[in-house]
C-alpha cells in the first residue's frame, strides 16, 4: 500500500509524509473518521513510507525495496497489528493473524460487520483484551528486529476493554523509544480523554462525491454507475463499492425491509413473526445496523413524497420500491415508525432479547402503517 493508492485525504497524506521526512513522528498517531473512507488504508501506507528505503521523488515509498515487499505481505517483524478479537484466554492478537491478512487483503476499507464472521466469533462482541496490552508492553521493551522503528498499528482501539485501555495509557505516558502507535478509530469519543489527549489527531473527512467516482470508475464501474454511487455513499467508499453492484449488507437489508413494510401493511402478523426470527438472527451489531437503515429508509420514503429528487438518496432498487409505497409513509405517522425504530434500536443495544424486541417492532409498524 502506498500513498498513491489511497482516494482522496491529501492533506493528511502530505502531513504525515513531512512528519517522516522531518524525522518528527510522534510516538501516538490518531487517524479518526467514519467507517469505509480508508483510514486503515492510509495507516498502511503511511507504515510503508516510514520503513522504506528508497522513497521516491514524489514522496512515496517505492513498493520494491525489502521493507516495502514485508509490508505489502503484512510480515515486516517490527510492525504489529492489534485488533478486536474473541478468546480472552488467548494469548495475543497472534492467534488470529493469518484471519487478520486474509482479512486485510480482501477488504481494505475495513467492514465492521464482516470482521466477526471472519473469526467465527458468532454473537460474541469482539474487543481488545487486557493481555494484548501486557503482550504491546512486553515487546515494547525489546529491541527492534530489523529496522529503526517498531510499530504498533491498532484497529478500533475504541473496542479497548477499561485494563487494556488504562494499561496502553501507561505506554503512552512513558513510551519508549523509536516505538510508534497508530491508532485507526472509527468513534474517537469512545476512547479515553487520556489517551486521546496523548496522540497526535489527524480527523480524516468523508470522500467527496467526485473522488468516489473516480476511484469506481478506474476500477472498471462504468461512469454513470459510478456517479450514482458517489452521490448515495456519503463520503464511503465501502458504501460506494455496495451501492455500485446493490450488493452485500445493503442489499440484504433492503430485501428485508421492502418484505417488512409489505406484510405491515398487509397486517400478515404471521409472517411478520417469521420474518422478526429471521433478523434477530442477525446478532446484536447487525440488528442495529439493520434498524439504523430503516431508519434511513423511512426518511427517504417520507422526503420522496416532496417530489424533489435532488433531495433523495437512495439505490435504484430502494427508489422503485418508494414509487408505490412511499404514500403509506407521510406526516401522520413518520414520525412515530421513526421513534418506534429508534426504541427498537435502543432495546437491541441493552441486550433485550432480539426476538421479543423484533417481534414487537413489527407489529407496532403494521399498526402505524394503516394511519
Amino acid at each position: 500500500m502506498k500513498f498513491s493508492d489511497i482516494t482522496g485525504h491529501k492533506e493528511a497524506i502530505n502531513a504525515l509524509r513531512n512528519l517522516v521526512d522531518s524525522d518528527r513522528i510522534p510516538h501516538a498517531i490518531l487517524l479518526s473518521g467514519r467507517e469505509g473512507i480508508g483510514k486503515m488504508r492510509l495507516a498502511r501506507a503511511f507504515t510503508n513510507y516510514i520503513y522504506c528505503q528508497n522513497r521516491t521523488p514524489e514522496g512515496d515509498s517505492c513498493g520494491k525495496c525489502p521493507a516495502c515487499l514485508q509490508n505489502d505481505h503484512n510480515n515486516n517483524p517490527d510492525v504489529h497489528y492489534i485488533f478486536p478479537r474473541t478468546g480472552a484466554s488467548k494469548s495475543s492478537t497472534d492467534s488470529f493473524m493469518e484471519q487478520w491478512k486474509s482479512f486485510i487483503a480482501k477488504h481494505s476499507y475495513m467492514p465492521q460487520e464482516e470482521w466477526p464472521r471472519a473469526i467465527d466469533a458468532g454473537n460474541t462482541v469482539p474487543v481488545i483484551y487486557r493481555n494484548d496490552a501486557e503482550e504491546i508492553s512486553r515487546t515494547a521493551a525489546l529491541s527492534s528486529y530489523a529496522y529503526r522503528y517498531k510499530t504498533y498499528l491498532m484497529w478500533l482501539p475504541e473496542r479497548m476493554q477499561p485494563q487494556c485501555a488504562n494499561a496502553l495509557l501507561k505506554l503512552l505516558e512513558e513510551p519508549y523509544p523509536d516505538t510508534i502507535f497508530i491508532l485507526v478509530s472509527n468513534e474517537p469519543d469512545k476512547l479515553l480523554p487520556t489517551i486521546f489527549s496523548r496522540t497526535q489527531r489527524i480527523n480524516l473527512k468523508p470522500l467527496s462525491d467526485r473522488e468516489i467516482a473516480d476511484a469506481l470508475a478506474s476500477a472498471g464501474v462504468p461512469m454513470q454507475e459510478a456517479q450514482e454511487a458517489g452521490r448515495l455513499a456519503e463520503g464511503s467508499m465501502l458504501k460506494a463499492i455496495d451501492l455500485a453492484g446493490e450488493q452485500g449488507e445493503i442489499m440484504e437489508f433492503s430485501h428485508y425491509y421492502m418484505q417488512m413494510m409489505r406484510l405491515a401493511y398487509a397486517k400478515n402478523a404471521a409472517a411478520l413473526k417469521i420474518l422478526s426470527e429471521a433478523t434477530a438472527a442477525f446478532g446484536r451489531e447487525k440488528i442495529g445496523r439493520f434498524l439504523a437503515y430503516c431508519s434511513r429508509l423511512t426518511r427517504e420514503s417520507f422526503i420522496y413524497n416532496l417530489n424533489v429528487p435532488e433531495l433523495n438518496l437512495m439505490t435504484a432498487t430502494e427508489t422503485q420500491f418508494n414509487t408505490k409505497f412511499s404514500p403509506f409513509i407521510n406526516n401522520r405517522n413518520v414520525e412515530r415508525i421513526m421513534a418506534e425504530t429508534e426504541r427498537a434500536h435502543h432495546d437491541i443495544l441493552r441486550n433485550a432479547n432480539a426476538k421479543v424486541v423484533m417481534f414487537d417492532f413489527l407489529l407496532r409498524l403494521m399498526a402505524l402503517l394503516r394511519r
